[in-house]
């Protein structure tokens, strides 16, 4: 009597196993779209999160005090050779910070004009801080933040 109870115990064991593994199947084919949805989800979220630093300027008039604080703030990012500053001032100087950027914004090459020359009131470079700029962003082939662009505008 003891060994069809064994055989009987061993059997629903196995189909209990069976019914397990397929279960997990299940759950886990059915799980595997919605984690990959949030995941996508999640970099694009990532994504626009890291860029939000930069969309303050995307199209905006800004002072020029606000423009010699884009260029401090984001000297980590240009020195990182991840980001370039183009400002042109009033007197139609043209000048990029820490990196240059091809027009496509496909080409960042390393910029070597000096920073201190935007408070300097007898260079060229000079950024007047009441005066108004208007900021553009500059994006690659692959829309990523290559560079921000400060025009300054005639009163």
């Amino acid at each position: 009597m003891e060994a069809p109870s064994k055989a009987l115990m061993f059997g629903a064991g196995i189909l209990l196993a069976i019914a397990l593994i397929t279960l997990s199947v299940l759950v886990y084919s059915t799980s595997t779209e919605p984690a990959k949805s949030a995941t996508s989800d999640f970099n694009n979220l990532s994504t626009e999160l890291k860029d939000q630093k930069y969309l303050s300027y995307d199209n905006t008039t800004v002072s020029g005090s606000q423009v010699v604080n884009a260029v401090r703030r984001f000297a980590t990012e240009g020195k990182n050779n991840d980001l370039g500053l183009k400002i042109v001032t009033g007197q139609g100087n043209s000048t990029w910070y820490y990196n240059t950027v091809s027009n496509s914004g496909d080409t960042l090459t390393a910029s070597t004009s000096s920073v201190s020359e935007i408070n300097n009131t007898n260079s060229s470079q000079y950024v007047n801080p009441s005066g108004t700029f208007k900021a553009n962003i500059v994006r690659d082939s692959n829309q990523v933040i290559r560079a921000i662009e400060f025009v300054q505008q005639s009163k």
